[in-house]
């Protein structure tokens, strides 16, 4: 990990802009942490004045968005070193960034966001014990994490230490001492998690970490064995397809990545509908808009199969003049 970091940038493809997420309702493309600020708003109702950290900030996509949605709140960023210092402090509002542990800063918040930060860490209950010190009386901890259960897919990624599911989420959360408020998918594949200090009394001794878990059944070895065993039918099917003709893969994030490193030379071409992304090349295959993707060649949906069905369906209604193929379903039993 610290070999990952040392020569680490957020979303370097994209030129440090954030990851964009389809809108189900309307059909268009949004900043992921825009959206999940947005959606966090509407279940906190916070007022207009306020403080926030946001840990791990990296380029600063909530940051702007909280700039944006709240412009009378203070904000703070931080980050392990001083690399964004610059970028982060240019965005409106900003008033703090930290670089470096979170013991060593001496403040308090309103909200305290954690964006995709938990899974990197060796110790997340430690670590929000950490970040739960810094928030103000009655603030709000605001953790997002990958769904395991929703997205084998994060099995791949190397600097993950933990992968999520909303019961183990729920779990680490509550060893850490703290009160679960909320538990959502407010983004497709994502876990969000609201969580607060437990209310004492005055004299009262502090309080004991909770046990329970969620509805979810916690995702045990085989399960994730057999998630590890649909992964890797994945190239199989890769290497069959690219056999008939020209291969692409849809979207240039974890699982296409992933995907186009095992099967080597056999993907042409990356088709992304974010258009930051279309017209650059990507692991040394061009990005292509779906107009450009020529109607003799194959796109593979690298997704979990239900969201790859609901993808084929919407991209056959735009008029896609290629074939789309998507992977097998999941076994029940994983789901």
């Amino acid at each position: 990990m610290a070999e990952i970091y040392g020569s680490y940038a957020m979303f370097h493809q994209r030129g440090g802009a954030d990851h964009a997420i389809r809108d189900s309702q309307n059909n268009t493309l949004r900043s992921r942490s825009g959206t999940l600020l947005q959606r966090f708003i509407a279940w906190a109702q916070p007022p207009d004045w306020g403080s926030l950290l946001d840990i791990g900030c990296g380029t600063g996509p909530l940051l702007q968005s909280a700039a944006h949605l709240r412009p009378g709140w203070t904000l703070a960023g931080a980050e392990q070193d001083d690399r964004v210092r610059d970028r982060i402090l240019g965005i409106p509002g900003v008033a703090l960034f930290h670089a470096g542990p979170l013991s060593a800063l001496d403040a308090r918040f309103d909200v305290v966001s954690m964006v995709h930060v938990l899974e990197h860490v060796a110790d997340p209950a430690g670590f929000l014990r950490q970040a739960a010190s810094l928030l103000a009386p009655g603030g709000r901890l605001l953790v997002q994490v990958p769904s395991l259960a929703e997205n084998p897919f994060d099995l791949t990624i190397a600097d993950h230490c933990s992968h999520f599911t909303a019961d183990t989420l729920t779990r680490v959360v509550r060893s850490a001492g703290l009160k679960i408020l909320h538990v959502d998918r407010w983004i497709p594949k994502e876990l969000s998690v609201v969580a607060g200090l437990p209310e004492r009394a005055a004299g009262d001794p502090p309080a004991m970490p909770e046990t329970g878990s969620t509805a979810e059944p916690t995702v045990d070895l085989a399960t994730v064995e057999r998630m590890v065993a649909w992964l890797h039918a994945m190239g199989e099917t890769v290497e069959h397809l690219a056999a008939a003709g020209p291969l692409g893969l849809l979207g240039t994030s974890v699982a296409a990545t992933w995907l186009a490193s095992q099967a080597e030379d056999r993907v042409s071409f990356f088709m992304d509908e974010d258009p930051v992304m279309q017209g650059t090349r990507f692991l040394g295959r061009p990005v292509l808009a779906m107009e450009r993707v020529p109607s003799s060649a194959t796109l593979f949906c690298p997704m979990p199969s239900a969201q790859a069905h609901a993808i084929r369906e919407r991209l056959v209604r735009m008029k896609a003049a290629f074939r789309i193929e998507i992977p097998p379903p999941l076994p029940r039993s994983v789901l």
